[in-house]
Protein backbone atom coordinates (compact mmCIF):
# COMPACT_ATOMS: atom_id res chain seq x y z
CA UNK A 1 0.00 0.00 0.00
CA UNK A 2 1.21 3.48 -0.83
CA UNK A 3 1.47 5.94 2.07
CA UNK A 4 2.12 9.59 1.36
CA UNK A 5 4.77 11.56 3.23
CA UNK A 6 4.40 15.30 2.70
CA UNK A 7 6.91 17.94 3.71
CA UNK A 8 8.06 21.30 2.36
CA UNK A 9 11.65 20.23 1.67
CA UNK A 10 12.49 19.00 -1.80
CA UNK A 11 14.98 16.62 -0.22
CA UNK A 12 13.27 13.92 1.85
CA UNK A 13 14.28 14.05 5.53
CA UNK A 14 16.08 11.13 7.11
CA UNK A 15 12.96 9.88 8.90
CA UNK A 16 11.23 9.53 5.51
CA UNK A 17 14.15 7.49 4.22
CA UNK A 18 14.23 5.18 7.24
CA UNK A 19 10.43 4.84 7.13
CA UNK A 20 10.67 3.89 3.46
CA UNK A 21 13.27 1.21 4.19
CA UNK A 22 11.42 -0.25 7.16
CA UNK A 23 8.02 0.20 5.54
CA UNK A 24 8.59 -2.71 3.17
CA UNK A 25 8.29 -5.11 6.11
CA UNK A 26 5.03 -3.51 7.16
CA UNK A 27 3.51 -3.70 3.69
CA UNK A 28 3.95 0.02 2.97
CA UNK A 29 5.65 1.92 0.18
CA UNK A 30 6.41 5.53 1.07
CA UNK A 31 5.70 8.17 -1.58
CA UNK A 32 7.43 11.42 -0.66
CA UNK A 33 6.18 14.73 -2.05
CA UNK A 34 5.84 18.43 -1.32
CA UNK A 35 2.62 20.48 -1.46
CA UNK A 36 3.66 21.78 -4.89
CA UNK A 37 3.89 18.21 -6.21
CA UNK A 38 0.12 17.69 -5.94
CA UNK A 39 -2.03 18.24 -9.03
CA UNK A 40 -5.38 19.43 -7.73
CA UNK A 41 -7.01 18.92 -11.14
CA UNK A 42 -6.47 15.18 -11.47
CA UNK A 43 -5.46 14.07 -7.94
CA UNK A 44 -1.99 12.87 -8.94
CA UNK A 45 1.36 13.57 -7.30
CA UNK A 46 4.82 13.84 -8.83
CA UNK A 47 6.67 12.36 -5.90
CA UNK A 48 9.63 10.18 -5.01
CA UNK A 49 9.80 6.50 -4.08
CA UNK A 50 12.83 4.95 -2.38
CA UNK A 51 14.12 2.03 -4.42
CA UNK A 52 17.54 0.38 -4.70
CA UNK A 53 19.10 2.82 -2.23
CA UNK A 54 17.89 5.90 -4.06
CA UNK A 55 14.88 8.19 -4.21
CA UNK A 56 13.39 7.81 -7.69
CA UNK A 57 10.67 9.90 -9.39
CA UNK A 58 7.16 8.47 -9.50
CA UNK A 59 3.82 9.76 -10.70
CA UNK A 60 0.87 8.19 -8.94
CA UNK A 61 -2.55 8.89 -7.53
CA UNK A 62 -2.58 10.72 -4.23
CA UNK A 63 -2.29 8.02 -1.50
CA UNK A 64 -5.28 7.47 0.74
CA UNK A 65 -3.14 7.88 3.87
CA UNK A 66 -0.78 10.85 4.18
CA UNK A 67 1.83 11.45 6.86
CA UNK A 68 1.74 15.24 7.06
CA UNK A 69 4.37 17.49 8.63
CA UNK A 70 3.51 20.67 10.50
CA UNK A 71 5.56 22.72 8.02
CA UNK A 72 3.19 21.69 5.22
CA UNK A 73 0.44 23.84 6.75
CA UNK A 74 1.03 27.53 6.05
CA UNK A 75 -0.71 30.46 4.38
CA UNK A 76 0.72 29.51 1.00
CA UNK A 77 -0.63 25.96 1.08
CA UNK A 78 -4.18 26.56 2.31
CA UNK A 79 -5.84 25.40 -0.89
CA UNK A 80 -3.67 22.28 -0.99
CA UNK A 81 -4.21 21.34 2.66
CA UNK A 82 -7.96 21.86 2.25
CA UNK A 83 -7.79 19.42 -0.67
CA UNK A 84 -5.89 16.91 1.47
CA UNK A 85 -8.51 17.13 4.22
CA UNK A 86 -11.24 16.29 1.69
CA UNK A 87 -9.44 13.51 -0.17
CA UNK A 88 -7.08 11.77 2.26
CA UNK A 89 -6.70 10.61 5.84
CA UNK A 90 -4.06 12.78 7.49
CA UNK A 91 -1.88 11.70 10.39
CA UNK A 92 -1.71 15.36 11.41
CA UNK A 93 -3.71 18.51 10.77
CA UNK A 94 -2.52 21.87 12.10
CA UNK A 95 -6.05 23.31 12.10
CA UNK A 96 -7.26 24.55 15.53
CA UNK A 97 -3.85 24.19 17.19
CA UNK A 98 -3.88 26.49 20.26
CA UNK A 99 -1.04 28.99 20.45
CA UNK A 100 1.17 29.27 23.54
CA UNK A 101 -0.98 31.82 25.33
CA UNK A 102 -4.24 29.99 24.62
CA UNK A 103 -2.76 26.66 25.67
CA UNK A 104 -1.93 28.00 29.13
CA UNK A 105 -5.47 29.30 29.54
CA UNK A 106 -7.03 26.03 28.40
CA UNK A 107 -4.86 23.98 30.76
CA UNK A 108 -5.75 26.29 33.65
CA UNK A 109 -9.32 24.95 33.45
CA UNK A 110 -8.22 21.32 33.62
CA UNK A 111 -8.09 20.00 37.19
CA UNK A 112 -5.47 17.38 36.32
CA UNK A 113 -3.04 19.84 34.75
CA UNK A 114 -3.70 23.30 36.19
CA UNK A 115 -0.73 22.93 38.57
CA UNK A 116 1.50 22.89 35.47
CA UNK A 117 0.25 26.24 34.19
CA UNK A 118 2.48 29.32 34.08
CA UNK A 119 0.73 32.67 34.72
CA UNK A 120 0.54 34.21 31.24
CA UNK A 121 -1.18 36.97 29.33
CA UNK A 122 -1.12 38.43 25.86
CA UNK A 123 1.15 41.48 25.82
CA UNK A 124 -1.23 44.15 24.60
CA UNK A 125 0.25 47.13 26.45
CA UNK A 126 3.22 48.38 28.43
CA UNK A 127 0.88 48.45 31.42
CA UNK A 128 0.52 44.64 31.17
CA UNK A 129 4.29 44.25 31.22
CA UNK A 130 4.57 46.52 34.27
CA UNK A 131 1.80 44.64 36.07
CA UNK A 132 3.57 41.31 35.60
CA UNK A 133 6.92 42.75 36.70
CA UNK A 134 5.39 44.23 39.83
CA UNK A 135 3.77 40.91 40.70
CA UNK A 136 6.49 38.42 39.77
CA UNK A 137 9.74 40.52 39.56
CA UNK A 138 11.02 38.36 36.69
CA UNK A 139 9.14 37.61 33.46
CA UNK A 140 9.65 36.07 30.04
CA UNK A 141 8.39 37.75 26.88
CA UNK A 142 8.07 35.55 23.79
CA UNK A 143 6.16 35.33 20.52
CA UNK A 144 2.73 33.75 20.79
CA UNK A 145 3.47 31.45 17.86
CA UNK A 146 7.27 31.46 17.70
CA UNK A 147 9.45 28.38 17.37
CA UNK A 148 13.00 27.29 18.15
CA UNK A 149 13.45 29.78 20.97
CA UNK A 150 13.61 32.84 18.73
CA UNK A 151 12.94 36.40 19.99
CA UNK A 152 12.59 35.39 23.64
CA UNK A 153 13.47 38.00 26.25
CA UNK A 154 13.87 37.84 30.00
CA UNK A 155 13.12 40.96 32.04
CA UNK A 156 13.79 41.29 35.76
CA UNK A 157 13.06 44.22 38.06
CA UNK A 158 15.63 45.12 40.71
CA UNK A 159 14.48 48.24 42.53
CA UNK A 160 14.52 50.94 39.82
CA UNK A 161 16.69 48.96 37.41
CA UNK A 162 15.46 46.49 34.80
CA UNK A 163 17.68 43.64 33.55
CA UNK A 164 16.93 42.70 29.95
CA UNK A 165 18.30 39.30 28.88
CA UNK A 166 18.45 37.97 25.33
CA UNK A 167 20.44 34.95 24.13
CA UNK A 168 23.90 35.40 25.69
CA UNK A 169 23.63 39.12 26.56
CA UNK A 170 22.26 41.23 29.40
CA UNK A 171 21.45 44.95 29.49
CA UNK A 172 20.61 47.25 32.37
CA UNK A 173 17.74 49.65 31.59
CA UNK A 174 15.97 52.40 33.43
CA UNK A 175 12.19 52.86 33.16
CA UNK A 176 12.37 55.11 30.08
CA UNK A 177 14.68 52.75 28.20
CA UNK A 178 12.44 49.80 29.04
CA UNK A 179 9.48 51.71 27.66
CA UNK A 180 11.43 52.53 24.49
CA UNK A 181 12.37 48.85 24.12
CA UNK A 182 8.71 47.90 24.40
CA UNK A 183 7.63 50.47 21.82
CA UNK A 184 10.40 49.61 19.34
CA UNK A 185 10.45 45.81 19.59
CA UNK A 186 7.28 44.49 21.23
CA UNK A 187 4.43 46.90 20.60
CA UNK A 188 2.21 45.87 17.73
CA UNK A 189 3.71 42.38 17.57
CA UNK A 190 2.14 39.16 18.79
CA UNK A 191 3.93 38.60 22.08
CA UNK A 192 2.91 37.15 25.42
CA UNK A 193 4.32 37.73 28.90
CA UNK A 194 4.82 34.97 31.48
CA UNK A 195 6.05 34.61 35.00
CA UNK A 196 9.67 33.45 34.73
CA UNK A 197 10.15 29.87 35.91
CA UNK A 198 13.62 29.46 37.34
CA UNK A 199 14.35 26.20 35.53
CA UNK A 200 18.13 26.16 35.93
CA UNK A 201 20.88 23.69 36.67
CA UNK A 202 23.02 23.89 39.79
CA UNK A 203 25.52 25.78 37.60
CA UNK A 204 22.88 28.35 36.64
CA UNK A 205 22.28 27.28 33.02
CA UNK A 206 18.67 27.32 31.74
CA UNK A 207 17.22 23.89 30.93
CA UNK A 208 14.03 22.14 29.99
CA UNK A 209 12.91 18.58 29.47
CA UNK A 210 11.88 17.73 25.91
CA UNK A 211 9.60 14.69 25.68
CA UNK A 212 8.67 13.46 22.23
CA UNK A 213 5.49 11.39 22.22
CA UNK A 214 3.91 9.49 19.35
CA UNK A 215 0.97 7.19 18.82
CA UNK A 216 1.63 3.47 18.66
CA UNK A 217 0.11 0.32 17.15
CA UNK A 218 -2.91 0.65 19.44
CA UNK A 219 -3.40 4.35 18.77
CA UNK A 220 -2.16 5.20 22.28
CA UNK A 221 0.32 7.91 23.20
CA UNK A 222 3.74 6.59 24.20
CA UNK A 223 7.12 8.19 24.91
CA UNK A 224 9.45 7.98 21.93
CA UNK A 225 12.26 9.93 23.60
CA UNK A 226 12.93 12.00 26.71
CA UNK A 227 16.00 14.18 27.15
CA UNK A 228 17.10 17.40 28.83
CA UNK A 229 18.30 20.44 26.89
CA UNK A 230 20.80 22.68 28.65
CA UNK A 231 21.38 26.16 27.26
CA UNK A 232 25.06 26.47 28.09
CA UNK A 233 26.04 30.14 27.90
CA UNK A 234 22.43 31.21 27.32
CA UNK A 235 20.56 33.63 29.56
CA UNK A 236 16.99 32.47 28.96
CA UNK A 237 16.45 29.67 26.43
CA UNK A 238 17.61 26.07 26.54
CA UNK A 239 16.88 25.33 22.87
CA UNK A 240 20.02 23.66 21.53
CA UNK A 241 19.67 25.42 18.18
CA UNK A 242 21.29 28.34 20.04
CA UNK A 243 24.08 26.20 21.42
CA UNK A 244 24.19 24.02 24.48
CA UNK A 245 23.98 20.33 25.19
CA UNK A 246 21.61 17.47 25.89
CA UNK A 247 21.49 14.86 28.64
CA UNK A 248 19.64 11.64 29.37
CA UNK A 249 17.00 12.16 32.05
CA UNK A 250 18.20 9.97 34.91
CA UNK A 251 21.77 11.29 35.29
CA UNK A 252 20.56 14.86 34.81
CA UNK A 253 17.86 14.57 37.47
CA UNK A 254 20.18 12.77 39.90
CA UNK A 255 22.83 15.48 39.55
CA UNK A 256 20.45 18.43 39.89
CA UNK A 257 17.63 17.22 42.18
CA UNK A 258 19.21 14.59 44.41
CA UNK A 259 16.70 12.48 46.31
CA UNK A 260 13.78 14.06 44.43
CA UNK A 261 14.84 12.64 41.08
CA UNK A 262 12.67 9.50 41.10
CA UNK A 263 9.46 11.39 41.87
CA UNK A 264 10.21 14.02 39.23
CA UNK A 265 11.06 11.36 36.65
CA UNK A 266 7.82 9.50 37.31
CA UNK A 267 5.78 12.69 37.09
CA UNK A 268 7.41 13.56 33.76
CA UNK A 269 6.46 10.14 32.39
CA UNK A 270 2.90 10.46 33.66
CA UNK A 271 2.44 13.89 32.10
CA UNK A 272 3.87 12.68 28.80
CA UNK A 273 1.24 9.99 28.30
CA UNK A 274 -1.78 11.88 29.67
CA UNK A 275 -1.61 15.52 28.59
CA UNK A 276 -1.59 14.70 24.83
CA UNK A 277 -5.18 13.42 25.11
CA UNK A 278 -6.26 16.75 26.58
CA UNK A 279 -4.34 18.59 23.85
CA UNK A 280 -6.19 16.50 21.24
CA UNK A 281 -9.47 17.42 22.88
CA UNK A 282 -8.60 21.13 22.63
CA UNK A 283 -7.51 20.77 19.02
CA UNK A 284 -10.12 18.42 17.61
CA UNK A 285 -8.05 17.54 14.54
CA UNK A 286 -5.64 14.64 13.84
CA UNK A 287 -2.36 14.55 15.76
CA UNK A 288 0.30 11.82 15.62
CA UNK A 289 3.32 13.25 17.42
CA UNK A 290 4.03 16.03 19.90
CA UNK A 291 6.99 17.64 21.61
CA UNK A 292 6.42 18.58 25.25
CA UNK A 293 8.74 21.15 26.81
CA UNK A 294 8.67 20.95 30.61
CA UNK A 295 10.46 23.24 33.06
CA UNK A 296 11.36 22.32 36.64
CA UNK A 297 11.98 24.92 39.32
CA UNK A 298 14.37 24.63 42.27
CA UNK A 299 11.62 23.06 44.40
CA UNK A 300 11.08 20.27 41.89
CA UNK A 301 7.74 21.63 40.67
CA UNK A 302 6.94 21.06 36.99
CA UNK A 303 5.57 23.57 34.48
CA UNK A 304 4.51 23.25 30.85
CA UNK A 305 6.49 25.63 28.66
CA UNK A 306 5.11 24.48 25.32
CA UNK A 307 3.46 21.68 23.37
CA UNK A 308 4.71 21.55 19.79
CA UNK A 309 3.13 19.78 16.85
CA UNK A 310 5.37 17.51 14.83
CA UNK A 311 8.41 17.77 17.09
CA UNK A 312 11.84 17.36 15.52
CA UNK A 313 12.84 13.71 15.25
CA UNK A 314 16.53 14.14 14.40
CA UNK A 315 17.55 12.55 17.68
CA UNK A 316 15.19 9.58 17.40
CA UNK A 317 14.93 8.73 13.72
CA UNK A 318 14.64 4.96 14.14
CA UNK A 319 12.21 5.14 17.08
CA UNK A 320 10.03 7.64 15.25
CA UNK A 321 10.00 5.59 12.03
CA UNK A 322 8.93 2.42 13.83
CA UNK A 323 6.13 4.15 15.75
CA UNK A 324 4.77 5.98 12.72
CA UNK A 325 4.69 2.76 10.67
CA UNK A 326 2.82 1.01 13.47
CA UNK A 327 0.40 3.93 13.69
CA UNK A 328 -0.25 3.63 9.95
CA UNK A 329 -1.33 0.05 10.65
CA UNK A 330 -3.64 1.23 13.40
CA UNK A 331 -5.28 3.81 11.15
CA UNK A 332 -5.78 1.33 8.33
CA UNK A 333 -7.52 -1.09 10.66
CA UNK A 334 -9.68 1.46 12.50
CA UNK A 335 -10.34 4.51 10.32
CA UNK A 336 -13.64 4.07 8.44
CA UNK A 337 -12.30 5.57 5.21
CA UNK A 338 -9.22 3.33 5.25
CA UNK A 339 -10.98 0.13 6.29
CA UNK A 340 -12.72 0.20 2.90
CA UNK A 341 -9.43 -0.36 1.11
CA UNK A 342 -7.98 -2.74 3.68
CA UNK A 343 -8.92 -5.77 1.58
CA UNK A 344 -6.52 -4.57 -1.12
CA UNK A 345 -3.56 -4.50 1.24
CA UNK A 346 -1.24 -7.47 1.11
CA UNK A 347 -0.35 -8.25 4.69
CA UNK A 348 3.06 -9.49 5.62
CA UNK A 349 2.96 -11.43 8.87
CA UNK A 350 6.45 -11.77 10.25
CA UNK A 351 6.73 -14.73 12.62
CA UNK A 352 9.11 -14.88 15.56
CA UNK A 353 11.53 -17.15 13.71
CA UNK A 354 11.98 -14.43 11.10
CA UNK A 355 12.66 -11.60 13.54
CA UNK A 356 16.43 -12.13 13.53
CA UNK A 357 16.52 -11.98 9.74
CA UNK A 358 14.44 -8.79 9.77
CA UNK A 359 16.65 -7.26 12.45
CA UNK A 360 19.77 -8.04 10.42
CA UNK A 361 18.18 -6.43 7.38
CA UNK A 362 17.56 -3.21 9.30
CA UNK A 363 21.10 -3.25 10.63
CA UNK A 364 22.58 -3.63 7.15
CA UNK A 365 20.45 -0.76 5.87
CA UNK A 366 21.42 1.32 8.87
CA UNK A 367 25.12 0.63 8.27
CA UNK A 368 24.69 1.93 4.72
CA UNK A 369 23.08 5.11 6.06
CA UNK A 370 25.85 5.68 8.60
CA UNK A 371 28.53 5.45 5.90
CA UNK A 372 26.71 7.87 3.61
CA UNK A 373 27.87 11.47 3.29
CA UNK A 374 24.44 12.91 4.17
CA UNK A 375 24.40 11.02 7.44
CA UNK A 376 27.89 12.17 8.45
CA UNK A 377 26.97 15.79 7.89
CA UNK A 378 23.95 15.61 10.19
CA UNK A 379 23.94 15.54 13.96
CA UNK A 380 25.51 12.30 15.29
CA UNK A 381 22.86 11.74 17.91
CA UNK A 382 20.70 9.14 16.21
CA UNK A 383 20.28 5.73 17.71
CA UNK A 384 19.19 2.39 16.34
CA UNK A 385 20.15 0.60 19.53
CA UNK A 386 16.64 0.35 20.97
CA UNK A 387 15.48 -1.42 17.86
CA UNK A 388 18.55 -3.52 17.14
CA UNK A 389 19.18 -4.80 20.64
CA UNK A 390 18.53 -8.45 21.29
Amino acid sequence: MYVGFINTSKKPPLVAKVSAIMGQYYGFEIIYFTPEDINLNNGYVNGKKYSNNKWRPIKTKLPYLVDASSKSFNRNTREITAYLRENTVLTFDKKNTPNKEKLQKLLSHEKEFKHLVIPSEKLNSFYTLQTFLNEYSSVVVKPVSGMRGEDIYGISKQNDVYILSHKTEEFKLNYDKLYNFYENYLSGEKYMVQKMINSRTLDGAPFDCRIVVQKNRQGKWVIAKMFFRIGTGQKIVSNTSHGGSISDPKPFLKNNFGSQWKNIYQELKNIAVTIPYTFEMFKGTPTMDLGLDIGIDKNGDLFVFELNNGASVKRLTSESAILRLEYYQYLIETHPDLKKIKKNIRKKNVKKKNLKKERDFYKNEYDKLVKSKSWRLTMPLRKFSSFLKK
